[in-house]
């Protein structure tokens, strides 16, 4: 009888002590979510003043959405999504958001390769048989990852004489594309940000399902993810219900900033930080596509000789205060947008604008900020770099074929100029990386050889962090006076643009003109010289055996040695 009480008295205790421990578990969970809720709510306070710089009754402005352990937990807009009628942004305006649209695009591939429909290391031409035969092969896999070597087409179609308020479609940039007969490199051997990559990508989604782009990723990922407010409209003048202006500045306010494009995969939709959010949940909690995809999304690229680098299928991998990040912007017109997403901390950022000199990458990463764990957030100086060392990163180097950045030291302080322009401070960050400028640019120096860096590379922060790599170079000092600039006049006809430039002699200034530009050249060898834009970076002129000029090769942003044949 005794061992009976005992047993029960024993019983008890452990009941009230599991009873105590359930208790004491249940009041940690509430402990732990009410602090969940105060941070929070704390941090979108914090937002708000952020925000409230630009809470204007008169300008353009911005929507943020964050989302926070898979919920969305902050929403809001700020400025005018028009300034004539006085309409203010609110989180379900409708934004262009440019090459975020890329992310997409990459996902249906995805889709499409999950289901056998295709495979990324297909060649291209399986599927876009009207593409030349360029040399070497080029998969969806080297279009994904930027290292195709395809020509830009949109700056193609500047030196043919597009200007910015003509319409661009995707007929036309196919057309242009397949009447290429060069590639900027050898597929797979570096990284350069190509457009024609994604809108081609776009064109084969469509051809292996049988349905438009715009209908694949509506069927496909807009309805399932409840993104009602997400398209990719079928043409520029589709009438879209909330969306936003797009605006420029000028000397007397604002003006608009018309969107004329058709294009879509490297840009195209439409649609609000709501529904981008429902997109970051996504790759936390899948209801579109498969594990094996959404690891797939998060997989960098590697070159053929076994490099990896930072981009993965439409997003930009890198670490903010230590912490894994991915993410990827965009602009076009006058929109600026930005995707920031933090897997480990399940939290995610997007900033959508239509106030052009906003820089929605540093916007996202520091509303980030107010969320992150306080550890996190501490910020560490950079350990001051020598004269020594901050001396082997002065120099010239060059960019896209013809870009000129010129570094140069006063005392600790370090300055670039691009190009001639006006000398501006780069501000160190970390190690070898420095910051210039107010759109989130980075420039990171090489390793020394010798007694001087090497390489740069620029990290183009409101791209969603492209990089592009500039080499040392030794600039000649040339007296222009002494270069014949008659032997250099002339037609020059390219069959891969089908369009004609005329060089001709103007006030002792080499001018190279076709119906719609005209372009400076300036000499920078004998035989080379330097344009003053974008397109026409640098004009290298090629002899004949009997050193005649006969050819022209224009190098420039994202276009590398486009040849002109002299005709006469």
């Amino acid at each position: 009888m005794m061992f009976y009480h005992i047993r029960c008295i024993t019983l008890l205790i452990c009941s009230c002590l599991t009873l105590n421990v359930f208790a004491a578990q249940s009041e940690y969970r509430l402990l732990t979510e009410l602090q969940a809720v105060t941070a929070q709510k704390n941090a979108a306070e914090k937002v708000d003043q952020y925000l409230a710089r630009w809470a204007s009754t008169t300008l353009p402005g911005l929507a943020v959405a964050v989302v926070k352990d898979g919920e969305l937990v902050y929403s809001k807009g700020v400025g005018l999504a028009n300034l004539e009628y006085g309409i203010p942004i609110t989180p379900d305006t409708v934004f262009e958001v440019a090459s975020i649209s890329k992310q997409f695009t990459a996902f249906s591939i995805l889709l499409l390769a999950d289901e056998g429909r295709l495979s990324i290391d297909d060649e291209i031409t399986k599927y876009l048989p009207e593409l030349s035969d360029l040399g070497h092969k080029i998969t969806l896999r080297h279009l994904l990852h930027h290292s195709s070597g395809l020509r830009q087409q949109g700056v193609l179609l500047e030196i043919a004489g597009w200007q910015s308020d003509d319409i661009a479609t995707q007929a036309q940039a196919l057309k242009l594309l397949s009447m290429q007969k060069d590639l900027n490199f050898t597929p797979g051997e570096m990284f350069e940000y190509s457009n024609s990559g994604y809108f081609l990508l776009a064109e084969i989604v469509s051809r292996v399902s049988g349905q438009s782009f715009a209908e694949f990723t509506q069927n496909r990922i807009f309805k399932p993810l409840g993104m009602t407010n997400s398209a990719f409209p079928a043409n520029y003048r589709a009438v879209i219900k909330n969306k936003a202006y797009s605006y420029r500045r000028t000397t007397n306010g604002f003006a608009k900033s018309v969107l004329l494009s058709d294009m879509v995969g490297s840009t195209g939709l439409t649609t609000t930080v709501k529904d981008l959010a429902k997109w970051a949940v996504n790759f936390e909690q899948p209801k579109v596509g498969n594990l094996a995809v959404i690891q797939q999304m998060k997989t960098p690229n590697v070159f053929n000789n076994g490099e990896t680098i930072n981009y993965a299928f439409g997003q930009v991998i890198d670490k903010h205060r230590g912490i894994e990040a991915m993410g990827h912007g965009g602009t076009i017109a006058g929109y600026r947008t930005f995707l920031l997403r933090m897997p480990g901390e399940k939290l995610s950022v997007v900033v959508l604008a239509n106030m052009p000199y906003l820089n929605p990458l540093n916007i996202s990463y520091e509303i980030a900020d107010f969320y992150l764990p306080v550890v996190a957030q501490r910020q560490l100086k950079p350990e001051p770099l020598s004269t020594e060392t901050l001396a082997s990163y002065t120099g010239d180097f060059e960019l896209l074929g013809g870009l000129i950045y010129s570094v140069t030291q006063d005392g600790t302080q370090l300055y670039l100029q691009i190009i001639g322009g006006a000398k501006q401070p780069l501000t160190h960050l970390a190690d070898n990386e420095f910051s210039f400028g107010d759109e989130g640019r980075k420039l990171r120096f090489g390793a020394v050889n010798t007694k001087n860096v090497e390489k740069i590379t620029l990290v183009e922060g409101i791209y969603g962090g492209q990089t592009l790599v500039g080499e040392r170079v030794a600039i000649p000092s040339i007296n222009a006076e002494s270069v014949n600039l008659t032997e250099f006049t002339g037609r020059y006809y390219s069959q891969e643009l089908d369009t004609t430039y005329k060089l001709v002699l103007e006030d002792n200034q080499l001018k190279a003109k076709n119906l719609r530009s005209e372009v400076y050249l300036t000499p920078f060898d004998t035989n080379t010289f330097s344009g003053n834009t974008g397109f026409f970076l640098r004009a290298k002129f090629i002899r004949n055996n009997v050193s005649q000029v006969a050819a022209l090769e224009v190098s420039g942003t994202l276009i590398n040695k486009l040849k002109f044949e002299k005709v006469n």
